[in-house]
């Protein structure tokens, strides 16, 4: 997830404490799962792993929701399977993250379309491989782990399209999304979209209506300006209120390079304390909103210096 502020753009019983008192923060978006608080996690290398320390680092933050990029060329189906069941095991709900600027413009949605059918095909196969095994070891099962949906997060404004014509760029996205999401509809899947703060600051408010209310039944906010995250999320508030969409606020936590990322888009310095705080302050303003850290390798940095 890529974003910079232009014009345009932290014993035992105390990680348990950790835990409940970050989740006893959090509400049910629609959509989403019952306080859900999510963790996006890029390297799809990170599915093959047995060690479990993905899950155990989401447990001391108190985190329950993974937004886990796949590569089907490294995530073989016997490790999704086994990935998929172990998240499933810790009460861990599994999205499929995904995206690249260029989807945004086709108006068909080609790219998009093909990122659900590849989740939808994850989940086929991962009940196949799972009830198999199921039946060679006898043991019973009261679920069978699969994706709960696709996190798109697409980014137009990041292309040279955008800063030429932002509107027909927009218009192209939303037709793509409107059609994807349809088609998640048809597998079961939940569609949750990345979206920037300032849409509605750059007169794209009837393309930011337009993706709430028809490409997702969640939007999560790229909510990365320390300090100004009440004021920013106001409209996207207002728009998942009015459509019925969850609200979803992400925090940036990867350490500022001065580049893609600057002091004041993340809190790398200021820690996890300082984001429950922050979060408790957008539950007194809107109530109806979750949230999400970004991401896996930048919270264990955090982590390791608290």
């Amino acid at each position: 997830m890529h974003f910079q502020i232009t014009a345009h753009r932290r014993a035992a019983l105390g990680s348990i404490l950790l835990a409940v008192t970050l989740l006893a923060c959090l509400v049910r978006p629609a959509g989403a799962s019952a306080s859900a608080a999510g963790l996006f996690s890029w390297k799809a290398a990170t599915v093959n792993k047995t060690d479990g320390q993905l899950f155990s680092t989401m447990e001391q933050a108190g985190l329950n929701t993974l937004y886990q990029n796949f590569s089907s060329k490294t995530s073989r189906q016997a490790h999704m399977a086994a990935f998929l069941e172990s998240a499933m095991e810790r009460g861990i709900t599994v999205y499929q993250l995904t995206g690249d600027p260029s989807w945004a413009l086709d108006a068909e949605g080609a790219r998009l379309c093909e990122a659900v059918e590849e989740a939808a095909a994850y989940n086929r196969r991962v009940e196949r491989k799972f009830l198999s095994l199921r039946e060679e070891d006898g043991k019973a099962w009261d679920a069978v782990p699969r994706l709960a949906g696709i996190v798109f997060d697409v980014e137009p404004y990041l292309l040279d399209a955008w800063d030429e014509d932002p509107g027909e760029v927009m218009d192209s996205f939303v037709s793509g999304m409107k059609r994807a999401y349809a088609l998640a509809k048809e597998n079961s899947l939940e569609v949750v979209l990345c979206i920037p703060w300032f849409y509605d600051t750059q007169g794209l408010t009837k393309g930011l209506r337009r993706l709430v209310r028809d490409c997702c039944d969640s939007v999560l906010v790229m909510n990365y300006y320390r300090g100004a995250e009440i004021g920013h999320i106001a409209a996207e508030a207002e728009l998942a209120a009015a459509h019925g969409k969850g609200l979803i606020t992400a925090y940036e936590l990867q350490k500022a390079d001065g580049q893609q990322v600057l002091e004041a888009n993340t809190y790398y310095s200021e820690g996890l304390d300082a984001v429950r705080e922050n979060f408790t302050a957008l539950q007194a303003a809107y109530q109806d909103i979750s949230m999400a850290l970004h991401d896996y390798r930048a919270l264990e940095e955090v982590l390791a210096d608290e």
